[in-house]
């Protein structure tokens, strides 16, 4: 049996799957990343001797990979093999490719999380039969990826599509990008975070500061479920962040004008109560005039997504015939 290896690099964990040639992911194991105590020849090198274990495990060795398929934050480039940008993990100018090559000689091909995540939803996930659409991961930033013509799209230097630092307020909130005013600092769970923390400390009688207080702490869900409890205070925090996230939506639809906008991350979890929190208002400020509407759907593919999304992306590399 034939299968590709899709792998999933992320700050914290690195997960690893075996994936069919029809997409069906049969097996994964996940393992700490180790970023603040391995260089990048260690973990590198973890992460492929875990490849030959799960393959082990399986009945399979490094000869039964169609191809190896790699996802991960930051700037990573396929045509070069280079890992030359994480900022929360050690990979600096990091020739990724030619250190995986001495474990195994077949393809290896890498892109970024977000724009694989958004492949697999795009190809198998809730995007399923469309060949243009945008996925927006709401965490603690904002990932976006782009599918056009169902490839990948991230620009002539595979360092594109970072929506999530388009400005939708000019000398507003800091972000850490070092601009002002980015959609990430407003949409993103950091910034929803940041205006209930500052909602509640203009409030602190209110229905929201008692729901933190129950928590124990403020985080992405801590509005939605005062909203729940009929907070009016928690409503205005609820309809401004909608607001935020019509305004970039419009944008994004002005800009690729996708069949379909695929809403992942934690705070996706809100499903069609976010949605419709912001979907007309964007359709309304989009310049959509006698054409199709886009839709609007949640990521249904969870964690896999990356794992999955590496391997359809080594699919696609392979079919376009891209050696490296």
């Amino acid at each position: 049996m034939s299968v590709f290896l899709g792998i999933d690099v992320g700050g914290t964990t690195i997960k690893i799957g075996l994936v069919s040639e029809q997409f069906e992911l049969l097996t994964k194991i996940s393992i700490d990343t180790r970023a603040d105590s391995e260089n990048a020849d260690q973990i590198t090198q973890r992460m492929m001797l875990t490849c030959e274990e799960l393959l082990a495990k399986n009945g399979m060795t490094l000869a039964d990979v169609l191809a190896i398929g790699l996802g991960a934050p930051g700037t990573i480039l396929n045509k070069s093999g280079m890992y030359t940008f994480a900022g929360n993990l050690p990979f600096r100018d990091y020739p990724l490719r030619e250190k995986i090559r001495k474990y195994y000689s077949g393809q290896i091909y890498f892109g970024n999380d977000a724009n694989v995540a958004a492949l697999a939803e795009s190809r198998i996930g809730a995007g399923q039969g469309t060949a243009n659409s945008v996925m927006i991961t709401l965490g603690t930033g904002v990932g976006a990826g782009v599918i056009i013509n169902n490839r990948v799209y991230s620009g002539f230097n595979e360092a594109g599509v970072e929506f999530g630092h388009i400005v939708i307020n000019v000398d507003g909130e800091y972000c850490t990008c070092g601009r002002n005013g980015c959609w990430e600092a407003y949409v993103s769970a950091t910034g929803l975070i940041r205006q209930t923390k500052a909602a509640i400390n203009d409030n602190p009688d209110s229905i929201l500061a008692q729901v933190a207080k129950e928590q124990g702490k403020v985080n992405g869900k801590t509005v939605f479920l005062a909203v729940d409890r009929n907070c009016p205070v928690a409503d205005r925090v609820f309809a401004r962040y909608a607001y935020y996230l019509q305004v970039g939506m419009a944008n994004l639809i002005n800009s690729f004008m996708p069949e379909i906008i695929i809403m992942g991350g934690g705070i996706s979890y809100e499903g069609d109560r976010l949605i419709n929190s912001f979907k007309q208002g964007a359709l309304d400020e989009a310049m959509l005039f006698g054409v199709p509407m886009p839709d609007f759907k949640t990521a249904t593919l969870g964690n896999d997504a990356g794992m999955l999304g590496a391997a359809v992306f080594a699919f696609d590399c392979l079919t376009d015939g891209l050696v490296y």
